[in-house]
């Protein structure tokens, strides 16, 4: 059996048929100043090495180039890779920030209209008499939507629910997408205030607004409600903690025991892959931080704990995180940094006095588990979901509409016949 999050059975030839090419479409959500264009610059940074030649696009002629700035029009970047032998078509959007009040619905309503117009391009090919066989697969797959921490953290550090605004944009957008919640800046917060937003965020998701978003399933509460709180056999611990709300929102905690039956019988390697998202949801990520005249990555790799500088001498100094030694003495040092970093290589890092954080170090923050989860993990669910679920959806709606706009005039035709 294979798990699909929306409860629609996937197509086993849809799984296992090879395709020259796969086309992945992810857009990037939300406010102004949530870090959403860094992660993207970031994104096609730690990319970059492995982009089939001459595939590199961008909608806007050297849209990454020069220092960073507040995205004031939509723009995409297109390249093409291979992960796990599949040639993969990878598209990334980025969109301007949310404003408040009024700018805030047209923004929606833009964005809205955009991933509609890719299902319509869609409809339009297959009511053609001859289809294009090469047409290309432009559907929004994946919406990383960056949640605004700053509305969430309130006076004395109290950590609240998700805002109304961050609430209302993913309920309109869950109905066209596959909504992947992300917090950004993730190293300007503490690892309890990490965890904290993430139980506030899973209680307001799933138990209070049960909003649909990527991985949301509508769980029946029948077998749930029985005079004994199992009404089979005890289960195993660790099913038993997340009953007791460990993650934080009962409706998820029922989620991820459904599809850990499906594990346990079927050895259902989609539903386990789900469970890893679920209990992770939702993802920390950060960027990179930028050299502030050219824009590119600070070039100073060393281990997280600490830098090794080599002075005049030769000699090994060793920079405790506590130390006061400056940034530009630490860059200056760098090229001659020995580092036991595993991730260092990178180069994609943000430096503190007292220490180096790396984005693609798995220990800092959530970066390289969501772009393996989009680019390997994931990448058929969200595919295959988006196909079978949004597209099915709004081909539903528009014939439908069309059928009903079609009787409309054949009524008024003979309205008019009969005056006559």
């Amino acid at each position: 059996m294979l798990y699909n999050a929306y409860s629609q059975k996937l197509a086993g030839s849809s799984r296992t048929r090879k395709e020259a090419t796969s086309y992945l479409n992810v857009m990037v959500v939300g406010a102004s100043g949530t870090g959403k264009t860094a992660f993207v610059r970031t994104f096609c940074e730690r990319m970059k090495n492995q982009v089939i030649q001459g595939t590199f696009k961008e909608s806007k002629p050297m849209v990454l180039k020069d220092t960073l700035r507040s995205t004031d029009e939509l723009y995409s970047v297109s390249m093409h890779f291979e992960e796990d032998g599949q040639r993969t078509a990878f598209t990334i959007v980025d969109t301007p920030g949310f404003n408040k009040g009024f700018a805030m619905d047209q923004q929606l309503r833009y964005l809205a209209k955009y991933i509609d117009h890719q299902f319509e391009r869609t409809l339009a090919e297959e009511s053609k008499l001859k289809r294009d066989a090469k047409a290309l697969d432009t559907h929004i797959h994946s919406c990383i939507y960056f949640l605004d921490v700053s509305q969430m953290i309130k006076q004395q550090n109290q950590v609240q629910g998700i805002s109304d605004v961050d609430r209302y944009v993913i309920k309109l957008l869950s109905s066209r997408v596959n909504v992947i919640p992300v917090i950004g800046k993730a190293d300007t917060l503490t690892i309890l205030q990490r965890e904290q937003l993430k139980r506030a965020f899973r209680r307001d998701i799933f138990d209070m607004h049960k909003i649909p978003l990527y991985g949301f399933i509508d769980v029946e509460d029948d077998d749930f409600e029985q005079d004994s709180p199992f009404p089979y056999p005890p289960p195993p611990e660790p099913m038993r903690n997340r009953l007791r709300g460990v993650l934080g929102a009962e409706s998820l905690d029922k989620i991820i025991d459904m599809l850990q039956e499906c594990v346990d019988e079927d050895d259902d390697d989609d539903a386990r892959t789900m469970i890893d998202y679920l209990e992770s949801m939702p993802l920390t990520v950060m960027s990179y931080e930028e050299d502030p005249d050219t824009g590119r990555p600070l070039q100073a790799p060393g281990s997280t704990a600490s830098l090794l500088a080599i002075d005049d001498a030769g000699d090994d100094t060793p920079y405790p995180p506590s130390s006061p030694m400056s940034l530009p003495k630490r860059l200056a040092a760098s090229n001659r940094v020995r580092s036991n970093s595993a991730f260092s290589k990178a180069s994609l890092s943000r430096f503190y006095p007292w220490a180096v954080v790396d984005c693609c170090n798995p220990d800092h923050c959530d970066f390289e588990k969501l772009r393996s989860l989009l680019l390997q993990s994931h990448r058929d669910m969200l595919r295959i979901d988006t196909f079978e679920r949004y597209y099915e959806q709004y081909r539903t709606d528009q014939l439908l509409s069309r059928k009903v706009d079609k009787m409309g005039i054949l009524k008024s035709d003979e309205h008019n016949i009969s005056l006559v």
